[in-house]
């Protein structure tokens, strides 16, 4: 009824992007300009008014017809994301569209490259907040992190979501690049290097839309001191597992930018690069589940065969065999539902399908470093050190160190 009472005409003049944001004017009622503050589903419609292409356009607004006033709106970036469907005619409503998602339909589940250009830590920070994996794109990044939340019968989406939630397990984080690098820094000391293996493996799990993994290759292994370096060990394979195909899609685009860009070449000769230590640094993505199970909110593609015969699943269980160094962003995993605290070590305890299935699917001698959750010592995990590190999204983490001794 309150919609029938009126319309108002919103006129996109006056765009101008500031970078930050697009700061237009538009002429609204003055209640108004008193309800879009509360309401926020009337500011995404003015919003998308002012960003389309087409001029005017009919909104309705839920007040009275009085004298108009001038409203100066801030538009955010991430506003910017919606669009017009079609023009409201009559009583029509607007129809708002979500960019569109990214598309897993022709990604590969595999894919691999070699770095071209090894950066300096600073140099390759602002290369992927910039370029790689933009800033400006975290909004698409949450929006993909969300397909465990997907109803796989229509595709509709869950909205209510609770505190105990199995899916919050899943939540998507972007963990620091510094941090990241005095963890890995430390973890070093405690790795142990094979005359047959002369690279190190590195495996993100849980990669997400690859920005460590990016950050990695590009500073790991290109003159960046260490005592893998000092013992010749210059050579760094990096790998990413990730379970969700929309962030899986989007780490492949973002490679694909790299090798515009000329910072990384699409390789398919993985595997000839172990036992080369004269080779360049590589990097590789995989869409899969690390726990090599069947995951209720995905429908990873386990089974996919890639172009040397291999199953993504085999694929992930002989990177996980040979890696050296594991690192996984685990602040929200599920912990041990028996003793999810362990008073000596004084830290959460991840569950057993992280810590058992880890230790038997990683080897002896395997480096772990995970955030806010350790593995557990009755698995193998021997924790050598913590850390304390800055991270803004969860007020600071606790980095854990373990040594796998079977």
């Amino acid at each position: 009824e309150m919609e029938k009472k009126c319309r108002t005409t919103v006129h996109p003049h006056q765009l101008h992007d500031q970078g930050q944001g697009t700061m237009s004017e538009c002429t609204v009622m003055p209640k108004a300009k008193r309800r879009m503050v509360t309401s926020l589903s009337w500011m995404m419609m003015i919003s998308s008014a002012l960003l389309s292409n087409d001029a005017p356009t009919m909104c309705h607004a839920f007040t009275a017809p009085q004298p108009s006033c001038h409203v100066s709106i801030a538009i955010p970036p991430r506003l910017q994301q919606y669009q017009i469907g079609h023009h409201c005619r009559s009583h029509r409503r607007h129809h708002l569209q979500m960019s569109t998602k990214p598309s897993s339909t022709d990604t590969p589940s595999l894919i691999e490259a070699k770095v071209q250009q090894p950066q300096d830590r600073s140099t390759a920070q602002e290369l992927v907040s910039n370029t790689i994996c933009p800033n400006n794109e975290e909004r698409d990044r949450n929006i993909a992190a969300m397909e465990a939340y997907n109803d796989k019968e229509d595709g509709s989406r869950t909205r209510t979501f609770t505190n105990d939630d199995p899916r919050s397990e899943y939540t998507y984080g972007e963990f620091p690049f510094d941090s990241f690098d005095s963890l890995v820094d430390r973890a070093l000391d405690f790795v142990t290097y094979h005359e047959n293996h002369p690279c190190n493996t590195m495996v993100d799990l849980g990669s997400g839309s690859g920005r460590l993994v990016f950050y990695a290759a590009l500073t790991r292994g290109g003159g960046i001191q260490s005592k893998a370096e000092a013992e010749g060990k210059s050579c760094w394979n990096v790998h990413g597992i990730e379970i969700g195909t929309q962030l899986h899609s989007l780490a492949v685009n973002s490679l694909h930018r790299g090798v515009e860009n000329g910072w990384f070449q699409y390789s398919d000769n993985h595997t000839n690069n172990q036992n080369n230590n004269d080779q360049p640094s590589r990097i590789a993505f995989y869409n899969g589940n690390a726990l090599l199970t069947d995951d209720p909110y995905f429908t990873t593609p386990s089974n996919t065969i890639n172009d040397k015969g291999i199953t993504t699943q085999d694929s992930i269980r002989s990177i996980l065999s040979s890696t050296n160094l594991l690192f996984a962003y685990s602040t929200v995993w599920e912990t041990n539902p028996t003793r999810p605290f362990d008073p000596e070590l004084q830290a959460m305890i991840l569950s057993p399908k992280w810590s058992g299935t880890l230790a038997s699917l990683c080897p002896n001698g395997c480096v772990a470093i995970t955030t806010d959750r350790a593995l557990n010592p009755e698995d193998g995990w021997k924790l050598v050190d913590r850390m304390d590190v800055g991270n803004p999204s969860v007020w600071g983490s606790v980095g854990y160190i373990s040594v796998l001794e079977k």
